[in-house]
């Protein structure tokens, strides 16, 4: 299956480890695309709500697509939100293309843009 371009994607309040995500959904979509950069802005994983021990093969999948992207070298940005925000003591975190932020600052055609959760 041949994959389209996208320079950027943004993803935000997933809430994967809860009844309501739609990983299957999302994880179609996610197989579709080539992305150049990810964002993953706010509530990805639901920390929150983590206590249920709730978290079925298609939350892991999305994971391991993103994890795939990040080891070629696809630009990930984690921007923490507030259901995720036990992250935010790891902000400035970086390994490889993945990093953990609080907002991230885009050059788009010669302008700035702000990415952030805004909870």
């Amino acid at each position: 299956m041949k994959k389209r371009p996208v320079n950027i994607v943004v993803i935000s309040d997933l809430h994967l480890g809860t009844y309501g995500c739609r990983a299957k959904e999302l994880l179609k979509y996610l197989k579709s695309i080539k992305p150049e950069t990810v964002i993953l802005n706010g509530d990805i994983i639901n920390i929150l709500q983590f206590s249920k021990r709730y978290w079925p093969k298609s939350h892991m999948k999305v994971i391991k697509l993103i994890m795939t992207w990040i080891s070629k070298g696809v630009k990930v940005h984690y921007i923490t939100g507030n259901h995720d925000e036990m992250f935010r003591k790891f902000v400035g975190f970086k390994l490889g293309s993945f990093s953990i932020e609080n907002k991230v600052l885009l050059n788009l055609n010669g302008k700035k843009a702000w990415v952030f959760h805004g909870d």
